[in-house]
């Protein structure tokens, strides 16, 4: 008996510290607001599931967490301050599939990447002082930023969620 009220307070103490954990990780530590939420959905191969991406800056290209070869996200709803050029591969290459203004959803899609892009001539990201004559280690950070940014959060939320409920479910 002692052992589940343990695992109980214990997988509550996680429920409670993996959320935050994941979000403070996930965020450029700069105090600085972002763009907004990209939210998408696409098929695991067994059920529907919601991606959530908060990008950081624009003229930056980011993949949809999750989102493969054989399962690309299908919807997709731009709540960002910015255009939303939806791209088919993984790298923002090629012709767009779709480019959502602020506001804007589109379905029945296949994309895996998104750039997004100022919605005027004079606005170009944060105003945060770098030129977008970047350095390549700049460029990295955004790489590193798009495959391990804040989109997995959601999936880790998840996650606990799921864990937490099984628990439960198994002490009755």
């Amino acid at each position: 008996m002692r052992l589940r009220t343990t695992a109980a307070a214990l997988l509550a103490a996680l429920a409670l510290v993996l959320p935050t954990a994941g979000q403070s990780l996930a965020n450029d530590h700069d105090d600085r607001d972002g763009l907004g939420e990209l939210l998408y959905r696409y098929n695991d191969g067994d059920d529907t599931r919601h991606g959530r991406l908060e990008p950081a800056d624009n003229d930056t290209c980011y993949q949809l967490t999750h989102a493969s070869r054989n399962h690309p996200a299908f919807a997709v709803h731009n709540e960002t301050e910015s255009l939303a050029v939806l791209f088919e591969n993984r790298s923002c290459g090629g012709q767009a599939e779709e480019v959502l203004e602020p506001g804007e959803s589109a379905h029945d899609l296949e994309v895996r990447s998104v750039l997004f892009k100022p919605t005027d001539e004079h606005h170009h990201g944060r105003h945060d002082g770098r030129d977008d004559d970047r350095r390549d280690d700049d460029r990295r950070d955004d790489e590193d930023r798009s495959h391990s940014g804040r989109s997995a959060v959601a999936q880790g939320n998840e996650r606990a969620r799921d864990l937490f409920d099984s628990v439960f479910r198994s002490i009755g």
